[in-house]
């Protein structure tokens, strides 16, 4: 009997080195990184225009503005103008007298596929989408405008003050002319040009032109 105690003890001995052996274990870790890159967004407008500073009756100063599209996704144009006359002393002319003044002339106006077409909303839309750009290849609008004329007809005034009494002593009459409401006025033509990514044109220009703007 007394030669089986050391066996027992030798026994609880490894009994524990295996509850100590249960505490190594298998890691891993793995790192995953998602790229999302945008599509491309980019329009470009370019006006053509020399802002005249001695503007006469009867002279047409050309104005032309071309949208272009160089990102990778169609988008939809639009345009909208605004007019403003000041007189010499800065004053803002009567609107419902500008048509006096100036003539506004609309190149590509109507229903083509490279045309534009004066909405309900005052707005001009391009008639078809610009394509996503293509290698080298761009897309653009035509212009809808192609020149302003201060208009030849152009009434004149002459306003006259006199100091004196004629027939008695030093009599003066002085009398100035200009243009009526715009002798040394100018004129601010104020074109906005907009354009939409155009599978959302329909949500982002409420009540544009179905025929641009699909609603499905």
């Amino acid at each position: 009997m007394k030669n089986k105690k050391p066996i027992i003890a030798l026994a609880a001995l490894v009994a524990v080195g295996l509850v100590g052996a249960t505490i190594a274990y298998f890691t891993s870790e793995v790192t995953l990184d998602n790229v999302f890159t945008t599509a491309t967004y980019k329009t470009k407008t370019t006006e053509t225009f020399s802002s005249p500073t001695d503007w006469l009756p009867g002279t047409t100063t050309p104005k032309t503005v071309v949208t272009e599209n160089e990102g990778t996704i169609p988008v939809v144009v639009r345009a909208s103008l605004a007019e403003n006359w000041k007189n010499e002393q800065n004053q803002d002319v009567a609107i419902s007298d500008y048509r006096d003044y100036t003539t506004i002339n609309f190149t590509n106006i109507g229903t083509g596929n490279n045309e534009w077409t004066l909405h309900t909303d005052g707005k001009y839309y391009f008639n078809r989408q610009l394509a996503a750009k293509s290698g080298d290849t761009v897309d653009s609008t035509s212009t809808f405008i192609e020149s302003v004329t201060l208009n030849a007809n152009v009434a004149s005034s002459q306003t006259c003050t006199e100091t004196g009494t004629i027939g008695q002593g030093t009599y003066t009459k002085t009398c100035t002319t200009g243009i009526d409401g715009i002798g040394k006025g100018t004129y601010t033509l104020t074109i906005t040009i907009e354009t939409v990514q155009a599978d959302k044109c329909a949500q982002a220009w409420t009540g544009a032109p179905t025929s641009i703007c699909p609603t499905n």
